[in-house]
């Protein structure tokens, strides 16, 4: 199912982080290990690594996670 959504051409839920984490993003420490469950193409892991934390990030669509790597790379994260 998942991986049909994210055949899609774009981004499902755009490339831009959830609010939530641009609402809390005070909270979050360079360097802090951080692990992205679920984070579906990438928006919100590349845009933590972006902010400088390690990222660990998975979900269970193969064509999210490529989607995601392509993301993280044209940030340069």
């Amino acid at each position: 199912m998942w991986n049909e959504r994210y055949r899609q051409p774009g981004y499902l839920f755009g490339t831009e982080p959830a609010q939530f984490l641009r609402n809390h993003a005070d909270f979050l420490k360079k360097g802090a290990r951080t692990l992205a469950v679920a984070d579906g193409e990438g928006r919100n892991s590349a845009w933590l690594a972006g902010r400088g934390l390690d990222v660990t990030a998975f979900d269970a669509s193969e064509v999210a996670v490529e989607k995601a790597r392509a993301l993280a790379a044209r940030k340069g994260v």
